[in-house]
């Protein structure tokens, strides 16, 4: 592949990737007000959030089987058309349905998103004999969508008290603008993994087929699916609870935007570390011994009612979970083959949604019998106990002697 064509991509990828990802967190910080304006109640909200979640776990594996068999950048596009209908949705609608319904639409759209061009870029760089950038493409990708996020939310809870709903029309705006960026700039040449059967559903069959093999036959695959399925656990107790166990604690809710800053500098800040798979040695298996430690202290310490010990150890935690997703990611990146890279990490994801509405329906059932400091705790002690198992295994697995 030409090397200048190849980094044309990567800058329109980056570039529409970014104004989508603000486009897209505008109403982050101020999302459930937006959502009580059009007459939600709570309960109503997460009905809207499972709506969600189900629409990712009903598509997102079809979603990449098609991107393995047809156009990659294709359907990226089409997902931001689902995007836009959403954004539209919710300013004209307002009630649980119409709202439901955005939210399906904004499902799909993350689902068909779900190993699109940034697979193809992973796919480019194993082309070129260049593995070793793998990591650095993915710590990239998530660096701006970290800063990407604070700009988005910053932005978004500034001017919706100024002009309201109307900033979704900032969003379609920028929507459009990474549609017109992809559609002109970048350039799609990969053919290979596109079959010859005339019948789409054949051609499916055979690439699920084909990804079941591939996938028994890799222990590194099943490890690090296992390693997403679990970490869910810690992740979507972070991102649901983390206001209301604050508030638990005693903490100013004033203050919870600079605990969301705090959390997205820690995320940049992991996704920071120079990391492959053929870094993977001793040195590094020390560090993943520590951290280890480090989420077994986390989790006493997280009961414990002192500010600073819990504040502490809950942005350690943040911290390993957070690496130990791009560990996982990254390994995960660099064992899939090219021809199955789609359908295989948008499976990964799926194992993940599917983690993340058992974590959802026991936290939402447990809530009504304890408290959340108990539940958050419970939730932590499953992530992080299965997590260290998930990782001695690899560990052990690492210090076997390759066979000659």
């Amino acid at each position: 592949m030409n090397k200048k064509v190849f980094n044309k991509n990567i800058i329109s990828f980056y570039i529409a990737f970014i104004f989508i990802t603000i486009a897209s967190s505008l109403p982050h910080s101020v999302l459930t007000v937006l959502l009580f304006q059009k007459g939600l109640s709570l309960s109503q909200i997460m009905i809207v959030q499972a709506v969600y979640s189900l629409a990712i776990l009903l598509s997102e594996y079809p979603s990449g089987l098609l991107a393995d068999i047809y156009s990659k950048k294709n359907l990226f596009i089409i997902s931001k058309f689902f995007l836009i209908l959403m954004f539209i949705l919710v300013l004209c609608g307002k009630n649980i349905v119409v709202m439901s319904i955005a939210w399906f639409f904004y499902g799909i759209s993350s689902a068909l998103d779900s190993g699109t061009i940034d697979a193809e870029i992973i796919n480019d760089l194993k082309t070129l004999n260049q593995e070793n950038k793998v990591s650095k493409f993915i710590s990239n990708t998530n660096r701006f969508n970290f800063i990407s996020l604070l700009i988005g939310s910053t932005i978004g809870s500034w001017i919706y008290y100024r002009i309201g709903i109307r900033f979704y029309f900032i969003s379609i705006l920028l929507t459009l603008l990474s549609i017109l960026i992809i559609q002109i700039f970048y350039l799609e040449h990969s053919k290979m993994s596109r079959p010859n059967d005339s019948n789409a559903l054949t051609g499916m069959l055979k690439q699920i087929n084909s990804g079941i093999t591939e996938l028994k036959g890799s222990f590194d695959l099943k490890l690090m699916i296992a390693l997403t399925f679990v970490s869910q656990f810690f992740f979507q107790t972070h991102y649901q609870i983390w206001q209301a166990l604050f508030l638990f604690k005693g903490f100013n809710k004033k203050n919870f935007f600079i605990y969301y800053i705090i959390f997205q500098l820690i995320s940049f800040i992991a996704y920071s570390i120079p990391f492959s798979s053929r870094s993977i040695n001793k040195k590094s298996k020390r560090y993943l011994s520590v951290e280890g430690l480090i989420m077994i202290i986390g989790l006493i310490s997280i009961p414990n009612n002192n500010k600073i010990i819990f504040l502490v150890s809950y942005l350690m935690l943040v911290f390993v979970f957070t690496f130990f997703d791009y560990f996982s990611n990254v390994l995960f990146s660099e064992a899939v083959s090219i021809e199955r890279i789609s359908s295989l990490t948008s499976l990964k994801s799926s194992c993940g949604r599917i983690a993340s509405l058992i974590s959802m329906m026991l936290s939402s059932f447990l809530l009504n019998l304890f408290s959340v400091s108990f539940v958050v705790t419970l939730n932590f002690a499953c992530a992080i106990i299965s997590s260290l198992v998930v990782i001695s295994i690899f560990v052990k697995k690492q210090a076997r002697p390759t066979p000659e």
